[in-house]
């Protein structure tokens, strides 16, 4: 995208507002279309295309790791802090970044946990959307490098990022747990253990296109990928996009559990079986085409329906992962914006 079309796309989408969609009850819904609605932005569709004359996933680890990272535009954000720290409560070490702007104060704490399949991905990984989530948050931000599956298998990195929470309930009046993808079903395990422990200070949850159930090979209405409007010769792309993510919910099942008998119905794996009443107020930001779509509106209307207060974001021609476009395309880039104005 051209650098002026790419500021007046940006500015657009700053300018849409809440709307009433009232199949998801309880819930305040901000829906932000492409002017050409219902089409992938041409970055993502350009990513994806590629999946229509293969959509297999190995179950290879190695492979896996090695899969697509993210590359961000270079930039510099003299303003915003970076330190490296290790947890030591509950006896574990757990390494973790502390990210703030100049002006950050204690009251408030965010704890982010990052996505990657629970196989993949480190805190380094999300160190540029966060960088600049810092610049929208009067907060802390401190994001968890919690210990990978199959090597170290459920529930290691819920007690990972459960060890910072407690180190961050000591220090601070205010915490929001936060997370992308499989980082953000951590983030609400942990908001479940951490209450139940005593930690009343969580008071918000910040969720980048969450999974919330596992086991399901999300079979059903929930990976129905024929009740999303799209374009007819775009729907290929997002139907191969479909069938990828019922492998991947098998593939990361697996490694999570290292093949042992667990419960995949408990809400700290599943937190869309949760009492949803644990979770007064939650934010989630996802894209039309992604393929967690539904098991997130699901969440959401689950929460919204038991008073909480439940603040849905949907960007238009965004699938998974979008975080990973910072820079490049402009509803990621808003998408901070709308998460610091939710904190």
């Amino acid at each position: 995208m051209l650098a002026n079309d790419y500021a007046l796309e940006l500015h657009r989408l700053q300018q849409v507002g809440p709307v009433d969609i009232p199949h998801i009850d309880g819930v305040k819904m901000i829906v932000k279309d492409r002017l050409d609605p219902h089409t992938y932005d041409p970055i993502i569709l350009n990513h994806l295309k590629k999946l229509v004359d293969d959509p297999t996933i190995t179950d290879d680890l190695f492979e896996l790791r090695s899969g697509d990272k993210p590359e961000f535009n270079e930039a510099d954000y003299p303003n915003v802090k970076i330190e490296h720290y290790m947890s030591t409560e509950m006896s574990q070490a757990v390494p973790y970044l502390k990210i703030f702007s100049r002006e950050a104060t204690d009251q408030k704490a965010l704890i982010y946990m990052h996505g990657g399949a629970y196989y993949a991905g480190s805190a380094n990984e999300t160190l540029e959307p966060l960088t600049r989530l810092a610049q929208e948050f009067s907060g802390i931000i401190y994001s968890v490098d919690y210990r990978l599956c199959p090597e170290n298998p459920y529930p290691a990195s819920v007690l990972d990022c459960l060890s910072v929470v407690l180190m961050a309930s000591r220090n601070h009046e205010e915490l929001i747990l936060a997370g992308d993808s499989a980082g953000a079903s951590i983030a609400l395990g942990v908001s479940q253990l951490a209450q139940q422990l005593g930690v009343s200070k969580i008071t918000n949850h910040l969720l980048f296109y969450p999974t919330v159930i596992h086991g399901s090979n999300l079979l059903g209405p929930i990976l129905d990928d024929k009740k999303v409007p799209i374009r007819p010769d775009e729907r290929p792309v997002l139907h191969a996009n479909y069938q990828q993510f019922r492998q991947l919910d098998r593939i990361m099942t697996k490694y999570y559990t290292s093949g042992e008998n667990v419960d995949l119905t408990s809400p700290i794996i599943s937190p869309l079986y949760a009492d949803p009443t644990w979770f007064k107020k939650v934010t989630i930001l996802i894209g039309e085409f992604d393929p967690f779509r539904f098991q997130a509106e699901a969440f959401a209307q689950e929460v919204g329906t038991a008073c909480g207060e439940v603040n849905f974001i949907r960007y238009g021609g965004l699938g998974h992962a979008f975080l990973n476009f910072l820079g490049q395309v402009a509803a990621s880039e808003d998408s901070i914006r709308e998460a610091g104005l939710h904190l």
